[in-house]
């Protein structure tokens, strides 16, 4: 029964083939999907694109063999151009749950273009007086367009789209596709480094009806005294109190304003953001005291939660979600959570192509806006009831260690119950008791060593069972933690009668 703070789970992300719809004479060459795919290889003999519509997708050409000749990603609508023919297939992926369409279509030999309502396309071995009508975006490619493209004729083979002579062909200019946003330099600034003993993570300046604040996550400053605030100038940042979120994992910082930069908060995440939105994360990576910015999008909205696909590394808890839109922040990155697929429904659900869940990471943070209540908090206090948390729960992990390993498990989670010194002295005195003894000594060794870890397990239960001893949020979370310690005790008094399972725990400390 291991059980962690955070959240990880881990599954790999198959690919599923797409078949081709059922072409007619009137119909394009199409596949459709949702998330990462991979098409039916198809054989084409001339100059030919892969164009699609639908969510942010990503697509690659490859040959037969598997070599990728192409590829490209575009925000919305795009395409692919090849210059010559042969037997390929397409890779496709997408972090958005929606349906997404791509059409393979030939193009007309040089001289001619394909035309497309209101544009017109040109190939790049077309040339006019000004230079090439186009350039290459990737390897093979085009910039992103949209078109109408060539149909199946009745007997499966693909016939050009229409074309016409070019005598000097004129495109519109091509757009190429749009750069990452980042911070403007101001509010870059606004974002802060935030160390203690502990640990270490991410920040950002604000300023509130109260004053200036810094944001942060609750879990960033909980059993990690000395905490020191510095901007990306390195000026330490003066704080002069605490304040935490009632239902959730966040802290405000009252600090001393000194003309610092300030990010502007967001305050109707409902109506002002879109599943689709471009977000963007800068924080304290893997630490380091840099802070690099990371892109992503909106993948879904909840009364407390936003999920974004923009990946979180140690050190980025208590940044900004930014909105890139409305200029405003959206959440704090909050935690990265695994997909886990142990158990065969969620297996299964996994690998369906009508799940939501497409990655092997999910990504979250927490709403600002929604926030039932802020609570003044005495520092003291809070660093106090905070590592009486942390060490509850390592006492519990180590019980979890020692009775859901194997007695020769020396992997760091098999050896995690050393941490312990009462579990390790326990596990020692059943070894000591019990070699050389006969069978009546070896039963009354393992039945102290029941009774010596139900004496672990009930170690600080009055105090953690006490609610007046925690804040708000620090409440919940010791509601948590009795729940763990409580599956741990009644795993231990099941096991008196197990007499199997008690000669499997006992292993040497050495």
């Amino acid at each position: 029964m291991k059980k962690s703070a955070a959240c990880l789970l881990l599954a790999l992300a198959p690919f599923y083939t797409v078949r081709a719809q059922t072409p007619d004479a009137a119909t394009n060459l199409s596949f459709s999907g949702i998330g990462a795919s991979e098409t039916t290889p198809f054989t084409i003999g001339s100059r030919w694109e892969v164009q699609w519509n639908g969510p942010p997708l990503n697509v690659t050409v490859e040959q037969s063999d598997g070599t990728i000749v192409a590829g490209a990603t575009s925000m919305g609508p795009g395409s692919i151009f090849m210059a010559s023919g042969g037997a390929y297939k397409l890779r496709l992926s997408s972090t958005f749950n929606a349906p997404w369409r791509i059409q393979v279509v030939t193009i007309g030999a040089p001289g001619a273009v394909a035309t497309a309502g209101m544009g017109v396309y040109v190939p790049p071995d077309m040339m006019s007086s000004q230079g090439p009508a186009t350039n290459a975006a990737v390897a093979g490619g085009t910039p992103p367009i949209t078109r109408a493209g060539a149909t199946v004729a009745p007997d499966g083979g693909i016939s050009p789209a229409p074309a016409v002579v070019a005598t000097t062909p004129t495109t519109s200019a091509p757009t190429t596709p749009a750069a990452p946003a980042k911070l403007t330099e101001a509010q870059a600034r606004a974002v802060v480094v935030i160390k203690g003993d502990n640990s270490e993570g991410t920040g950002f300046l604000v300023k509130t009806a109260t004053g200036p604040m810094v944001i942060t996550n609750q879990h960033v400053l909980e059993a990690n005294p000395h905490l020191q605030i510095t901007t990306s100038d390195g000026e330490t940042v003066k704080y002069t109190g605490l304040q935490g979120a009632a239902d959730r994992d966040l802290a405000m910082i009252p600090i001393q304003d000194n003309n610092y930069s300030y990010l502007v908060l967001a305050t109707d995440v409902g109506n002002t953001v879109q599943v689709g939105d471009e977000v963007v994360t800068p924080g304290n990576s893997e630490g380091g005291d840099v802070l690099l910015n990371t892109s992503g999008h909106v993948l879904a909205l909840g009364p407390q939660k936003v999920e974004i696909s923009n990946p979180i590394y140690h050190g980025n808890s208590g940044g900004p979600i930014f909105h890139v839109k409305s200029g405003t922040v959206i959440g704090v990155v909050t935690e990265a959570m695994k997909v886990d697929t142990g158990n065969e429904l969620d297996k299964a659900s996994f690998q369906s192509a009508s799940s939501a869940i497409t990655g092997q990471m999910r990504y979250f943070g927490l709403r600002l806006d929604t926030v039932s209540r802020w609570d003044p908090y005495e520092w003291m206090r809070f660093e106090n009831e905070t590592e009486f948390l942390r060490e509850f729960h390592e006492r519990s992990k180590c019980l979890d260690s020692y009775l859901n390993t194997a007695n020769n498990d020396t992997t760091e989670w098999g050896l995690y119950y050393l941490k312990d010194d009462k579990v390790a002295e326990a596990n020692q005195a059943v070894g000591d008791m019990a070699t050389g003894g006969d069978t009546s000594q070896r039963i009354d060794a393992l039945r102290n060593l029941i009774f010596t870890l139900d004496g672990v397990a009930d170690t600080s239960m009055d105090q953690i069972q006490n609610s007046s001893n925690f804040y708000s949020f620090d409440e919940l979370r010791a509601r948590d933690e009795i729940d763990y310690r409580q599956a741990l005790k009644k795993e231990i008094s099941t096991m008196g009668t197990d007499v199997n399972r008690l000669g499997s725990l006992a292993r040497r400390n050495d």
